[in-house]
């Protein structure tokens, strides 16, 4: 078994290892240091509005000329009139956390809407962005007008039922994400979900959820994956733009400093262990579905990611954090992957 796989051919890179497109951390910096280094890197999209996400993806170019993808989030539930609705009341349990953040000037996102989502989309078709990448819903929309000029669509899934019918929608590449991953998790660990996916489809699979390391890639490959889609390791590297609290709080965190909760977007992600979080304990019932838990607790939250204040940011991070002591370059944590992999795939 080598490290070249159908992938590497599909995209035109050298290794399949991607950094995840992470927003406000795989910006171009980080993206074009994985890219150049022969894996793809994803520019971590989301929350770019159209100019913003046009500037990002020639910044990359103006540091490589290497293949790298674009991530967004388009959840087909966000109804088409949000911007236009009332935002929810704000959680009075809430409330003494405010004064920390007086005086802040986070920038909030944009709205997630359907007419964000279509403008990014085409600025990165006009970009010409050769690999699309989206969470949490693609729809068939997304990868017809990829497909008519040729950029292939990635698609992450928690669950072997979404990557059948992934697949049968067109969709080139699944990532098998398992619990352990930071971000918006399901609740299959990546030992269960990887092969059951990729014994399901017949696309290329990459492995994610908890993969810091080659021992982390070669794993995922001896359980049928083309690759490895990484992202918390990646996070605590010089080139990623995340708050240094967040990169501090990786180096600080061990195989529990984490924790998967609805109370930041209204879906389960996966974030470091903080105030905010604990508040939320035993308050299920008062979580709203995304995108209203979002936009009901932004005015707190978007200060305090803005100036990277721990007890309050919303910081996702993978349960692989604790096996992570150091922020190098991003270009030695990849050269590193690379020989522990093909190491480990040579024994």
């Amino acid at each position: 078994m080598t490290l070249h796989t159908s992938i590497c051919d599909m995209l035109g890179i050298e290794y399949p290892i991607f950094a995840a497109g992470m927003g406000g951390v795989t910006m171009a910096p980080l993206t074009a240091a994985i890219s150049a280094a022969g894996g793809c890197g994803v520019l971590g999209a989301t929350f770019c509005r159209p100019d913003e996400l046009r500037a990002e993806i020639r910044a990359v170019r103006e540091i490589t000329d290497k293949p790298f993808g674009v991530d967004l989030l388009i959840p087909g539930d966000i109804p088409e009139d949000l911007s236009a609705r009332e935002v929810p009341p704000f959680p009075d349990f809430l409330e003494d956390l405010m004064p920390k953040v007086e005086g802040l000037k986070g920038n909030p996102p944009p709205p997630l809407t359907i007419e964000l989502a279509r403008a990014q989309v085409e600025v990165t078709l006009e970009e010409k962005v050769p690999l699309m990448v989206s969470a949490l819903g693609t729809p068939r929309w997304l990868i017809e007008e990829c497909h008519a000029v040729g950029t292939k669509v990635m698609s992450m899934v928690g669950a072997v039922r979404h990557a059948k019918r992934l697949e049968d929608m067109g969709v080139d590449i699944i990532v098998a994400q398992g619990m352990e991953a930071g971000g918006h998790v399901g609740t299959v660990t990546t030992m269960v979900l990887v092969p059951g996916v990729v014994d399901a489809v017949n696309i290329p699979v990459l492995a994610a959820g908890g993969i810091i390391d080659g021992r982390g890639i070669a794993a995922g490959m001896m359980l049928g994956a083309e690759g490895a889609w990484i992202g918390t390791r990646f996070i605590a590297t010089e080139e990623a733009t995340a708050p240094e609290a967040h990169k501090q709080g990786i180096l600080k965190a061990d195989e529990n400093g984490t924790i998967v909760s609805r109370c930041y977007t209204g879906k389960p992600s996966r974030v470091l262990k903080n105030e905010f979080t604990s508040r939320w304990h035993g308050r299920d019932n008062e979580l709203l579905p995304m995108p209203w838990q979002r936009m009901r607790v932004e005015k707190l939250v978007a200060p305090a990611k803005a100036v990277g204040m721990p007890e309050i940011a919303n910081f996702p991070t993978g349960q692989a954090a604790g096996a992570i002591n150091d922020i190098p370059k991003a270009a030695d944590v990849f050269q590193q992957m690379i020989n522990e992999t093909e190491g480990a795939l040579a024994r």
